[in-house]
């Protein structure tokens, strides 16, 4: 493996180490467009539901809702 390479995969488990645990939950409960579907149980934009799931914005009581309702169903 080369040196970039190593740094490439370095950097994607760094990624993915810091994304936040409402996004992890998020994706474990909807793999395929997660935001997409928050987005749908939520009222918000595909955009707004990313940035919830990335962790640039705090969660609201709707998604909190929202995967807890998906959570127990």
């Amino acid at each position: 493996m080369s040196e970039s390479s190593q740094r490439g995969a370095a950097s994607a488990s760094a990624s993915e180490e810091q994304s936040c645990k409402f996004g992890t939950v998020v994706r474990a409960l909807w793999p395929v467009k997660p935001a997409l579907n928050l987005a749908q149980r939520t009222g918000l934009t595909e955009r707004g539901a990313q940035y919830l799931i990335d962790g640039k914005r705090k969660p609201n009581a709707r998604a909190a809702l929202a995967v807890y309702a998906e959570i127990i169903s």
